[in-house]
This record gives structure tokens, sequence and C-alpha cells, in this order.
């Protein structure tokens, strides 16, 4: 034991000695302050590099795509905004701030209607998103990594990455939209197919998402690709593997012969993607379509007053109902019923069956989900049906029309036994379907 003590002893000694000489730098040789106000001011003397700006490249929740800003960030701490919602013409200016929250935080913390149009909780400012929720974009964000080439943000509440690249001087922002709206136009199909080899993989679109059908080790699932709209084609947020390919986008083509749409992927050209137009019905019954009251024909109005005083009997107002599949892929009227702040939903789930190209045979199979049922039997929503089918018995038969078969805005339901009911259904989410 003694020996042991003293070898101790001698291994301390030695330890605090070489600790105290000169020959090893101090890692720290700066206070914390000091390094905190560097990197503050190494971050800022990026952002404003930029003469003409940066293109920021936007996400909030990724389910729903992204958008285009240009952001130009001054000395003052204002930066100048605008993005492709807005369009060509449209900025504004405010403050933002640089602050650290273990790393640098960039904050956008005076209102810009540009800027926090993707924060705002009302979907119905760019109908994307959940009510309560909107876009679910950030306004503060931690800066993961900064150089003069780029500039990358994780989202401070959400996580997304966002990505910043300069502009070159002679882009014109207004020009860049332009070219932005031309590719997004190429591109108006609800319906493609990935070219893999021998195999085509259906893929459809949702918001600025991709839903492709795929098969991974063994197993059926839907592969989600979130875009972005670019002058060069949509770019994915991520790259997506299918059948061993691993692609980042799909590339623009100029010029495009009609009816021969096919684009290659960004990064493979012997990956294709080939515009697939399925029959309206299915179309129909793939997508979501929305309720206003004064795209019913007489006879749905005649039963859709009944909804309406039903609602007010209990001191709710409707706020959204459509027809399209919930999140237990069961299809039917989909409903929101605003009661002071609060929304409660619900579904009226509907059988059907499709008949050629264009037609369909549907009616109310007496099941629903959420608070669908309460509704059906307490405020009056069993006439909200019945202009659709009110049972297996009275299904009722319509013939479908619209607007263009390659990216419908609408369907008309044409009940083929009944000439007055006429129902206009729009793809865009209409909010408050009384007063529409």
């Amino acid at each position: 034991m003694k020996k042991i003590f003293n070898l101790l002893i001698v291994l301390t000694i030695a330890v605090a000695y070489t600790a105290c000489t000169s020959e090893v730098d101090d890692v720290f040789d700066k206070s914390s302050s000091k390094r905190i106000e560097e990197a503050l001011s190494n971050d800022k003397a990026i952002l404003t590099s930029a003469t003409n700006g940066w293109l920021m490249e936007y996400y909030g929740n990724t389910t729903y795509g992204g958008y285009n800003m240009f952001v130009k960030f001054n000395e003052d701490n204002t930066a100048t905004v605008s993005n492709e919602l807005y369009g060509a013409g449209k900025t504004q200016t405010s403050h933002y701030k640089l602050e650290q929250s273990q790393g640098v935080v960039l904050s956008f913390d005076e209102y810009n209607e540009i800027f926090h149009i993707f924060s705002e909780p009302d979907a119905s400012k760019i109908g994307v998103g959940t009510n309560g929720k909107g876009f679910e974009g950030d306004l503060e964000f931690r800066i993961k990594s900064a150089s003069k080439d780029s500039i990358i943000l994780e989202g401070k509440k959400h996580a997304s990455i966002v990505k910043m690249t300069p502009v070159v001087a002679e882009q014109n922002w207004d020009t860049y939209y332009s070219r932005i709206e031309t590719v997004q136009n190429s591109y108006s199909f609800s319906r493609y197919g990935i070219v893999i080899g021998q195999d085509t993989l259906v893929a459809t679109t949702n918001y600025r998402r991709f839903d492709i059908n795929a098969v991974v080790d063994g197993e059926e699932v839907v592969v989600k690709a979130p875009y972005i709209v670019t002058a060069e084609g949509l770019k994915f947020y991520k790259p997506i593997t299918l059948n061993g390919k691993t692609i980042t986008g799909i590339s623009y083509v100029e010029n495009l012969e009609e009816g021969n749409e096919k684009w290659p992927a960004m990064n493979d050209a012997s990956v294709t993607v080939v515009a697939m137009v399925p029959p309206i019905n299915e179309q129909f019954v793939n997508g979501e379509w929305f309720i206003a009251y004064s795209n019913l024909g007489p006879y749905a109005k005649g039963y859709w007053n009944y909804v309406k005083s039903g609602e007010e009997a209990i001191g709710e107002e409707l706020y959204y109902a459509y027809f399209g599949t919930d999140t237990d892929n069961k299809w039917g009227l989909i409903f929101a019923s605003l009661a002071g702040t609060s929304l409660y939903g619900g579904r009226l789930y509907f059988d059907y069956q499709l008949a050629g190209d264009d037609a369909i045979v549907m009616y109310f199979n007496k099941t629903g989900g959420g608070d669908g049922v309460w509704y059906y039997s307490n405020a009056r929503f069993n006439y909200a049906v019945f202009p659709f089918g009110y049972n297996a018995s009275s299904a009722r038969t319509f013939r479908i029309t619209t607007d263009d078969l390659n990216n419908p805005s609408y369907v008309i339901l044409t009940d083929q036994a009944q000439p007055n009911n006429i129902i206009k259904l729009v793809s865009n989410v209409v909010y408050r379907p009384f007063d529409n």
C-alpha cells in the first residue's frame, strides 16, 4: 500500500506540472463573450455580403413543399423580402436580429407580411396547411453553417432545413419569379409515372409533393418527395431512392411536345418521369373537392339549407366541407364545424363504384368518423348527404365533367336521375361554405 501511495503522489505532481507548462496552448484563449461577439459579427458580415440578396429555399412543414423567397440583408439590421406567392414588384422591409442561443440564431423579429405569411396559423392565407397551424413556417432559425457561397438554416420551432444561396448581380428578382411560373406550369398533371428500367412507379401530386407508390424491402409503401420549383425544374427537399436509383429532382424541359410530356431526373437521365392522365372519376375519388353553397344546384341547396339551420341551432358555423379520403383511408364527406375558436371535425363515409371513365355511383354507407355521426344525428347533417346518395337503396349516379382533365380546378356532378341536382366542387380550399 505504501508503494502505491507514493506512486500516486508522483503521478499527481507530474500531471500538475505538465498542465502548468507554457508548451501547451490554451484552447480557450478568448473569453466566451468574445467568441460569441465574433460569431455574431462574422455571420452578419456574410449575410450582408450578398449585394443582390439571397435566394431562400423556404420550407415549413415539409408535407407542403417549399417556396422561393429573396432576402436582402442590410447593415442597419433590416431585411428586404419578396416571395413567389406575392410575385413581381412586391417587397417589404423589416427588422432582423442575430443573437446567441446555443449557437447563432437569425430572427425576423418585426412583422413582415411577405415573410411571416408562412408562419401565420390561418391556413386560408395561402390555402395550404391546417387551420391553427397554417404552413408551419419558422421566423427564427439556427445558423447551421455560413459561408459566402451558402447558408444553411434550421427552423428553431419546426426544424425544417432552409438553404440560402447568393443571388448573382445580374439576376432580376421579378424575372426569376416569371421563370418559376413558367417551370411550374409545365408540371400541370395530377399523376405521373416514374420509369426506372422496366418498372413504372405511379406518383400523384399533393400540394408541392409527390406521393410515389413503391416497393421497399418487399413491402408496398408511399415515398413522399416534397419539392420546390427552381429555374431548372422541381428540386426535392432531400434525395429519394427508388428501385436502387437515387434522384434529387426532375429537370425542366423546354417546349415539351403535347401528348408526349416526359422529363429526365435531375441527376440521372436514365430515370424519366412521364405524364399520366387518369380518368376524371378516378381523379374525383383520389382528390379533395370542396363545397361552396353558391356552387350547389337548386335541388342540393334545398337540403343544405337544413344543414345551415342545424348549425345555427347549436350555435356553430360550418368551416369547411369536402369530399376526399381521411387518414383512415376512408372516402366521403369530411367537414369541420366552428364553435367560437374551437373546431370539431367529422366524416360521413360513402361507398362508390366507378362507371366507365366519367361516371360514379355513390351513396352514404351509414358510418362516420370523428364527430360525424353526432352531427348527422343532432345538427341535421343527414340532409347534407341526401343530394349525394342517402343510402344504398337510393344511390345516385353522377356524370362528371371538368375544365381541364390534365389539371382540373373543379368537377361538376350531374345527377342522371334528377335534372336539378347539379353540383360543382372545386379543388381550392373553401372556408365558410355558406358565405361562398
